[in-house]
């Protein structure tokens, strides 16, 4: 059930990506569909505040997919102020929100968590209180509206078509599954079963935005300039796969603590290296159709991520519970690194936004 509540939030987000993108192309409109996210957000978080049980969760499970899955259409209204050839370089700058994010949220989780019992609906009357203020920015936004539609399937059928964005999309997949696998509320239950100290759980996801941020800019001024788009990912992978690796054996929650941020590096390159390859494969009338795209594919990861645990449980039964179900999922993760490494010495050819087939 646990993990049905997780995958949920990848499981809309499968369908709500590429969807919403397309609404809000047909009504010229992103700013609407926000404030949705955001009012469902509110409501969601209130119910779990009020009444915290499997409906409730699983609901806001589903609020919080649908909202990540709408933060895409900023990298899409961000990177479209920059000329095509500076893709990496938006990605980049974009990437240091997530980090300010979790500066602002690890004091509230520490101070929820640090009790037993831990107060996590505190956590949610935070999440209602944050998504307020959020939605009363938002009516002082003046959105550009578009002044003609992108989401046509001639458009379509030129991202879907081109061979090289495609394989970058299949590498999203196995991206997203690594990262998700390992990180978020997965990481949090692992570092709990192993007794880390609750300061510690409440700043992983510190630890982690902070190795990504600095990674995601050294990813898009220096590094893809310097050894390159293949090497860049591949470095970020084996760094992420490293981590699985090592949480596979390692149960000493400082070892664990500290290692988190070979995670966040990897991560760090791995997902902007994707991001700006994807928008730097088209002209600006293409990007929201191409993000669209590759989100969905991005989703499909995040799902499978979370639902591994699930599936991991019905294979061998109640042979596997506690730490030692997250390590074996650790080590298939870490299996899946090394199998997305071998697929990018394949594929990726050493220059910018390039893979071995031509575009088409």
């Amino acid at each position: 059930m646990a993990a049905t509540v997780a995958s949920a939030y990848g499981l809309v987000s499968i369908f709500a990506r590429i969807s919403f993108f397309g609404l809000a192309d047909l009504f010229r409109t992103r700013k609407f569909f926000i404030a949705l996210s955001l009012g469902l957000t509110i409501v969601s978080s209130i119910l779990v505040f009020v009444n915290p049980c499997y409906q409730t969760l699983l609901f806001s499970s589903l609020c919080f997919g649908l909202g990540a899955s709408l933060l895409a259409m900023f990298n899409v209204i961000f990177a479209d102020t920059f000329k095509k050839d500076q893709a990496m370089a938006s990605v980049s700058i974009l990437s240091i929100a997530p980090l300010i994010a979790e500066l602002l949220v690890a004091p509230f989780q520490y101070y929820a968590t640090m009790n037993t019992p831990r107060n996590y609906t505190f956590l949610w009357a935070v999440s209602a209180i944050t998504a307020v203020i959020c939605l009363v920015v938002l009516l002082f936004i003046k959105e550009q509206r578009p002044a003609e539609r992108n989401f046509s399937v001639k458009n379509f059928k030129i991202a879907l078509t081109n061979k090289s964005f495609m394989i970058v999309c299949v590498v999203g997949v196995l991206i997203s599954f690594i990262k998700f696998a390992t990180s978020g509320s997965n990481m949090t239950n692992f570092s709990n079963l192993i007794n880390m100290d609750p300061m510690g759980v409440a700043y992983l996801g510190v630890v982690f935005s902070v190795t990504q941020l600095v990674s995601g800019v050294l990813m898009g001024t220096l590094l893809t300039k310097k050894i390159g788009v293949k090497w860049t990912l591949i470095i970020g992978v084996i760094l992420s796969g490293i981590f699985s690796l090592i949480g596979s054996f390692i149960t000493n929650p400082t070892l664990l603590f500290i290692s988190y941020a070979l995670n966040g590096i990897g991560y760090g390159l791995t997902y902007n290296v994707l991001i700006g390859i994807a928008l730097s494969h088209f002209e600006r009338n293409l990007r929201e159709v191409a993000m669209g795209i590759f989100q969905t594919f991005f989703a499909v990861g995040i799902f499978f991520g979370d639902k591994i645990y699930n599936f991991i449980i019905q294979v061998f039964g109640g042979n596997l519970t506690g730490v030692s179900l997250y390590q074996r999922t650790f080590l298939i993760t870490a299996i899946v690194a090394l199998i997305t490494v071998g697929l990018c010495f394949i594929v990726f050819r050493n220059k910018p936004s390039s893979v071995a087939k031509n575009e088409k």
